[in-house]
């Protein structure tokens, strides 16, 4: 009798916290996916945090640099390549208005540099 009335005795916190912790069968759950989820949460917390903020509103496509210094190379590029070959490239027929050729070429690189927008 003695047992039975051990049983309806109050229960202490960590036999209360045994009782929750056992799944239909009785066996015990694991605590350590509660923990998991802790650290799961924690780190996609952190990986929002490191998120790269959204481009502003006003800010350039992303194609907008490599374009602008490509004119600019290119055109440079081809007043380098009429002078070093004299005149014999990139294009023979226009001889020196090559040098029209590439300063406007480089010169389109140049106006868009006046609309960059970091």
């Amino acid at each position: 009798m003695a047992k039975k009335g051990a049983a309806n005795a109050p229960k202490g916190e960590a036999a209360k916290k045994a009782e929750r912790t056992k799944t239909p069968s009785g066996s015990r759950k694991h605590t350590s996916s509660a923990a998991s989820a802790a650290a799961a949460a924690a780190a996609a917390a952190e990986k929002q945090r490191r998120r790269r903020p959204a481009r502003p509103e006003g800010a350039n496509p992303v194609w907008f640099k490599p374009l602008m210094f490509g004119f600019l190379a290119i055109g440079f590029l081809w007043i380098i390549v009429y002078y070093l070959s004299s005149g014999r490239f990139p294009i023979a027929e226009l001889g020196s208005w090559n040098i029209l050729v590439g300063f406007g070429i480089a010169f389109v690189g140049f106006l868009m540099t006046t609309n960059w927008k970091s």
